[in-house]
């Protein structure tokens, strides 16, 4: 059994705990901020061959409260068997923060270019969402999925690009 001396304050921590993520905090997303993300994973075989990396960086711009206009770079680089190969996207967007809270979620949309060696050079363009989690006024981590719309592709209509990652305001 649990001594009362350690139960209550843990219990009085776990019920605020969810209440602390939806207080109010000043709007980091704000008129005239730039905004900087950056996102990456990596994978390789136990001997460090057939590897696989991947980046984005986001670097935008609040024009208005809760209204960014901003770019998106994305690098995939693969070494499988090999067999060098890259991809890339670049991408414009507007997203909208909605509340100024812990947790901000974001809706937008995205218009760019796919190109590489494994994929059909073509524009591309779709709707985005997501949600930050504010560590401080200024630092937040991100979760967002893109739906891409391939605009020369017959065979495909579409594609999911997910990413999480670490950004600031400034």
């Amino acid at each position: 059994m649990i001594p009362k001396k350690i139960f209550c304050p843990v219990l009085a921590i776990m019920l605020l705990a969810p209440a602390t993520a939806f207080a109010e905090i000043e709007n980091p997303f704000k008129r005239n901020v730039w905004d900087f993300s950056i996102a990456g994973s990596g994978s390789s075989d136990e001997s460090f061959d057939n590897t696989g990396l991947s980046t984005s960086f986001n670097v935008g711009y609040l024009f208005m409260d809760g209204l960014e206009g901003n770019i998106r770079q994305d690098i995939t680089y693969s070494d499988v068997d090999d067999s060098d190969n890259f991809s890339g996207s670049t991408r414009f967007g507007i997203d909208y923060h909605i509340g100024n809270w812990r947790f901000v979620p974001f809706v937008g949309a995205t218009f760019g270019f796919l190109y590489g060696d494994n994929v059909d050079d073509q524009f591309i363009a779709g709707p985005e969402g997501g949600l930050k989690y504010m560590l401080n006024p200024t630092t937040y981590v991100y979760g967002q999925v893109e739906y891409q719309i391939l605009f020369d592709d017959d065979n495909d209509d579409g594609r999911f690009v997910y990413g999480i990652g670490l950004g600031l305001t400034f």
